[in-house]
């Protein structure tokens, strides 16, 4: 006797796949059926089995009700411009990606609305223009911060470095996530918002010293208004600049973090050093990854081009790390305080419900009070 099929609408299952980023060969590999069968589906010349379509739906991140739609939703795509570095070809985002750009998405919208509804003014981010030296609004963001290089120096590691800036960022209204999109995915991405600017930073393999950089660099994209996924990844810039904005959010990076006079005093007391040492005893100095002081070094004329090129090329964490946690305390990790203390001033005000917080943070009930409590409730 025949198992039971499920009869799924074929435009959805295709849309489903292609939002994913899969094409159907590999996606057909991970679900361990011919591409013939996966194909069928999506036409309707045959319907997969319920614990076929469990795997599908895990595997391309949406609830299994969404196959049974009429027709594929109507979601509006996040606003971002896709960046590749100079001298490669342009890609599509990877599943990965997609996944995490969709869940910021969907939260930015959220925190949005909510800060709509309590009747929160725009968040008062500066805008600038790439047309502007990098330094000069670099020095203009940083007076804004409030952060002096005493207070920056004294920061006992890079991790604590990369909180503290966070803060910062927060403190100004924006929205600084935390995602693991993988080791071949984007460094971040940033959404501009209104209400809610958002900053997502990709924290698999990376080094604190190279979040900081990236929160940054998309922090640059912000007040320029060019939202952006970049799409680095593992490679790293050179010397040819392709991208104007992606190459502008670079330097001002660079500038902000690593500002020209401390530099200068900074190189001064450490004497010559060749390229390498130099690089690193500045990326220790101001808690930062070696690359992005070796950037700053070439602007202010201490390295060249080739030197950047000649330094080593693997920067990136070990694997492991964050085991122990529930999932509350992904989540505060995850989201940072700007989401919490939104939602928590929601919950106070009757504006939304817990089971809306459940839904939108994925935790479960017993966690949601430390959750909400992990930030102060009064903004």
């Amino acid at each position: 006797m025949p198992r039971p099929t499920v009869p799924v609408t074929g435009a959805v299952v295709e849309w489903a796949i292609r939002e994913a980023g899969y094409d159907l060969t590999a996606l057909a590999k991970k679900l361990q059926v011919p591409v013939d069968t996966l194909r069928a589906w999506t036409n309707e010349s045959a319907q997969p089995r319920l614990t076929q379509l469990r795997k599908l739906a895990a595997q391309v991140k949406r609830p299994l009700a969404t196959f049974l739609l009429p027709k594929p939703p109507a979601v509006v795509a996040p606003a971002v411009e896709f960046r590749s570095p100079p001298g490669t070809e342009p890609r599509e985002l990877n599943p990965a990606e997609r996944r995490y750009l969709r869940e910021a998405a969907r939260l930015q919208r959220f925190l949005s609305w909510l800060a709509k509804e309590m009747g929160d003014a725009p968040v008062t981010l500066p805008q600038e223009r790439t047309k502007t030296p990098a330094a000069t609004v670099a020095k203009r963001i940083r007076d804004r911060l409030g952060v002096t290089v005493e207070e920056q120096v004294g920061w006992p590691s890079p991790n604590a470095a990369f909180t503290a800036w966070r803060q910062k960022l927060e403190e100004q209204g924006v929205l600084v996530l935390l995602f693991s999109l993988g080791r071949e995915s984007c460094r971040g991405f940033s959404l501009w918002d209104d209400h809610v600017p958002l900053i997502a930073v990709n924290t698999t393999g990376w080094l604190p010293g190279a979040r900081t950089f990236t929160l940054f660099h998309e922090y640059g994209h912000l007040v320029t208004r060019t939202p952006s996924a970049c799409l680095l990844a593992r490679r790293r810039l050179t010397s040819v600049a392709s991208d104007s904005p992606e190459r502008w959010g670079e330097e001002f990076a660079a500038a902000l973090l690593m500002p020209a006079d401390a530099v200068h005093a900074l190189v001064k007391q450490l004497g010559k050093l060749p390229p390498e040492a130099l690089s690193g005893a500045v990326a220790n100095y101001f808690s930062v990854s070696r690359l992005a002081a070796a950037i700053r070094l070439i602007e202010l004329d201490y390295l060249t081009w080739k030197d950047y090129e000649d330094l080593p090329r693997v920067e990136v964490a070990k694997r492991g790390g964050g085991k122990g946690r529930d999932r509350a305390q992904q989540r505060i990790d995850q989201y940072g305080s700007r989401a919490t203390r939104l939602v928590g001033r929601g919950l106070e005000r009757d504006v939304i419900g817990r089971s809306e917080v459940l839904d939108y943070f994925d935790v479960p009930e017993p966690s949601l009070d430390r959750l909400i409590g992990s930030a102060n409730v009064g903004e």
